[in-house]
């Protein structure tokens, strides 16, 4: 899967993973409460001191909201997996934006150090009787490409899989809708056809580039800008 530079979010079905779509990794949902922070098992007996047998115990409870956990490929899953941790089903609702936001780009984060650069993920966050509803997704998805802006080199992809087309539509208007409502420029035609939209973040200008007519979501190219303060 071609990468281009920057932060490209693609919109796609959820039936097109393993046939057209091939990413690194998947990213996928999970409650507080099955995910633990330690694969292997609990040995008390090999710590000498009090102190660090606490921490050994800590490191086996249930990693906490915003986190996740990585497991590698195998031969019956050719991608690594990421579970983010973002819901606690003991509460309602189970989710929040933010945590949705911290484990994206804490994941985001690692998957450029493993040079992992195609991510693809669900609607993270949503769920049917609990969770976000895909308005508050998009927008904690719209909060984490202003955080990684800190990271001025980047070439990552990320692909939310949709159930069908006409929330892709959904989703594709609520994407444009916020950029347009944050941008400090209008959108304009540029070479090729793309529109573009300015947003400047702290001392930075993202430029988001749309594709007329497209459902693919957009990609983000990040321009240092001394004028913004």
């Amino acid at each position: 899967m071609v990468v281009p530079d920057g932060l490209r979010v693609n919109l796609d079905l959820e039936e097109s993973l393993g046939h057209r779509l091939h990413p690194d990794a998947l990213i996928v949902q999970e409650d507080r409460n099955l995910v633990m922070g330690a694969q292997e098992p609990l040995d008390l007996d090999a710590h000498e001191d009090l102190d660090a047998a606490y921490r050994e115990i800590a490191n086996h409870r249930p990693l906490p909201l915003g986190r996740y956990l990585l497991l590698r490929a195998r031969p019956d899953r050719p991608y690594w997996t990421y579970q983010a941790v973002v819901h606690d089903l003991d509460k309602h609702p189970s989710c929040c934006a933010g945590d949705v936001r911290r484990s994206l780009v804490a994941i985001v984060r690692d998957a450029l150090k493993r040079e992992l650069r195609a991510l693809a993920f669900g609607p993270i966050g949503c769920r049917k009787d609990s969770g976000l509803e895909i308005r508050e997704m998009v927008e904690a998805l719209d909060a984490t490409v202003l955080e990684l802006a800190a990271f001025k080199k980047i070439s990552t992809s990320l692909t939310l899989l949709l159930p069908s087309v006409n929330q892709i539509e959904e989703v594709s208007h609520l994407l444009r809708s916020n950029v347009l409502r944050r941008a400090s420029r209008s959108f304009r035609t540029v070479g090729e056809g793309a529109a573009v939209a300015e947003i400047r973040h702290r001392r930075t200008r993202l430029h988001y580039r749309f594709v007329p007519g497209s459902l693919s979501g957009y990609q983000v190219t990040w321009h240092q800008a001394e004028e913004c303060v």
